[in-house]
């Protein structure tokens, strides 16, 4: 099942139906502006088994969710890395040689946050990559989310209404991890699956986060 993630990933753009400019996904490559993001995310892999995707639930989810779907956000790229300095400088380097720009968002936790594209046009898609160093958080819990793809969409919905659907669909025993910031919930996190050793996210973001606003304000 050698690159399967990279056909899954591709899959879940197709059912949502999400629109990007940043990306190019072949059965073997997931090319950016600034290269194959593979190699990175294959270079350290999680030890989980493959844990499949249900395509089924994941359809019915995304035809629930379809008249509240704003925009996708951003796609998210985290893996291990030997030196957090030296690949934040080699990203800076490789973006200097695009039309685009990359932005640090101040971070809470083991990784960094940057942001690939133009925070002018906040109503495209970015590009997020959290390299890490040394994992001190969630230590336990690593290899479920350690290296991991997540892809990021914008919605009209609040915490709870996305929650009930997720429940809806997925039954009570699935629990969506709630990405809270000064006590307001911004993102309802749905882990798919794992698979080839990487693992795989949903995040769908309430009505709370100002994408305008946290672009200007957040992204230097």
């Amino acid at each position: 099942m050698e690159n399967e993630f990279i056909l899954s990933f591709k899959k879940i753009f197709e059912t949502f139906s999400l629109n990007n400019n940043l990306l190019e996904i072949t059965s073997d490559k997931i090319t950016t502006p600034l290269g194959d993001i593979v190699p990175l995310l294959i270079k350290h892999k999680s030890n989980l088994p493959n844990q499949l995707i249900d395509f089924n639930q994941l359809t019915k989810l995304a035809e629930k969710l379809s008249g509240s779907i704003i925009r996708l956000h951003h796609i998210g790229f985290c893996y291990k890395t030997d030196s957090q300095i030296q690949e934040k400088l080699r990203l800076i380097n490789l973006t200097k040689q695009t039309k685009y720009h990359l932005y640090e968002e101040p971070s809470n936790d083991d990784g960094i946050w940057l942001f690939f594209g133009n925070s002018e046009q906040w109503e495209k898609p970015m590009i997020e990559f959290l390299p890490i160093e040394k994992v001190t958080q969630w230590i336990e819990w690593k290899e479920y989310w350690l290296p991991n793809i997540h892809i990021d969409i914008d919605t009209k919905l609040f915490a709870k209404e996305i929650t009930k659907l997720i429940k809806e669909i997925y039954g009570k025993g699935f629990e969506p991890h709630q990405i809270i910031i000064d006590g307001i919930i911004y993102i309802i996190r749905c882990r798919l699956g794992a698979i080839d050793g990487v693992n795989i996210f949903l995040d769908i973001a309430t009505n709370s986060r100002k994408v305008k606003l946290h672009r200007k304000n957040n992204l230097v």
